[in-house]
């Protein structure tokens, strides 16, 4: 079923707000008014009357109008009432039409190099340093952070210590059923960690493909590779929208708190289903939201590369991975996400808190 073709949800309550500001600029002399406020801050009934060519009836009706939706402030000065414009209005209207219509669409194209830079210019920068920081980017001790999100201590000591750089939100080779022999494709495969876990797993007639955007990333990876002889894993250079790997090649797919951060999720799953073999499966740990979240969270760019921002609702980001193809879509666990929201300013860190799911989502490309 495509997204056209969904069954329309009823209209929650920031949808309705959004009608209801919607419905008071429904009139070319309302938006009118509004511009000459914006732009003369106070004026008069009789003003606009001089600048608009209505009776001055028809002006206070629609004064009326704009100030019941809450567009504008009125204000007895003695005989007579100042108008301005309600700049939290303006504010509030933006964030509604985010909230209502973004949180479940592509970034554009025009966007989606601005948000690949981001992305690549923090994620070079995490690799080329020691250590590292959770998803969301606050947490120091990287061991504790992947053994809150799912990891065991000792699944920890099998792989080179560069390879947890703390940028997971979940495990999701606990879901995944990897066997030996396998081919594993780890999408946005950062250090290495997941890919060298999977590399266990497969054993030596298995073979393990890490992909990842960032070069230093890719370099840094390389490198663990070399230091824990790991000779089933290899690492390419790509984008996980446009995967440098061939049809029907891949038993299964794994991503760990990645795909919120691509600017074209639907077409990430579209790659995932065309690489996978008939009755691969996808298993995948993310984050998504449980609510929408404000225009100033959204616009965050620590929220957005530190996964938050980027998220989908969670019943569109389940949608996007049928649309592609999968079949037998289902949550494996969820739970509220409370690692390293440090980086936020508290009311955003606060807002985060109560939005953010982490999510392990399998799915199967039917045979």
């Amino acid at each position: 079923m495509s997204r056209f073709n969904r069954p329309l949800r009823p209209a929650d309550k920031p949808a309705q707000e959004l009608a209801r500001l919607a419905r008071a600029l429904g009139h070319p002399h309302r938006m009118a008014i509004l511009r000459f406020l914006h732009e003369r801050k106070t004026c008069v009934c009789g003003e606009i009357v001089e600048v608009l060519p209505v009776a001055q009836s028809t002006v206070s009706q629609h004064l009326k109008v704009l100030k019941e939706a809450g567009w504008i402030r009125g204000e007895v000065e003695g005989p007579r009432v100042c108008y301005c414009i309600n700049l939290n209005a303006l504010k509030r209207f933006r964030s509604l039409v985010d909230t209502s219509f973004l949180s479940s669409m592509e970034v554009p194209m025009c966007l989606a190099e601005d948000v690949r830079a981001m992305v690549r210019d923090k994620y070079g920068k995490l690799a080329d340093k020691s250590g590292g920081s959770c998803c969301c980017g606050g947490d120091s001790d990287v061991a504790a952070v992947a053994v809150k999100i799912g990891y065991s201590p000792e699944d920890l000591t099998t792989i080179p210590a560069d390879a947890n750089l703390g940028l997971g939100c979940g495990n999701p080779l606990e879901y995944a059923d990897v066997k030996p022999a396998e081919t594993v494709l780890d999408l946005g495969s950062g250090a290495g960690l997941d890919c060298f876990l999977a590399a266990h797993e497969v054993g030596k007639q298995g073979r393990v493909i890490g992909v990842d955007m960032t070069a230093e990333m890719i370099e840094k990876a390389r490198e663990n590779a070399r230091t824990g002889a790991f000779s089933n894993v290899e690492f390419r250079l790509g984008e996980i929208e446009h995967l440098p790997v061939a049809d029907s090649t891949v038993d299964v797919i794994i991503s760990n708190c990645v795909i919120n951060l691509s600017p074209d999720k639907p077409q990430v799953f579209r790659e995932a289903f065309r690489v996978l073999k008939p009755g691969g499966r996808l298993v995948v740990s993310d984050l998504v939201l449980t609510k929408p979240i404000s225009a100033d969270l959204r616009e965050s760019v620590e929220a957005y590369v530190g996964c938050v921002a980027g998220a989908l609702m969670k019943d569109d980001y389940l949608a996007a991975i049928r649309e592609a193809g999968f079949d037998s879509v289902a949550i494996a666990h969820e739970s509220r996400y409370d690692v390293g929201l440090d980086a936020l300013d508290e009311p955003l860190r606060k807002e985060a808190l109560e939005a953010v799911l982490s999510i392990k989502v399998r799915a199967v490309k039917s045979k």
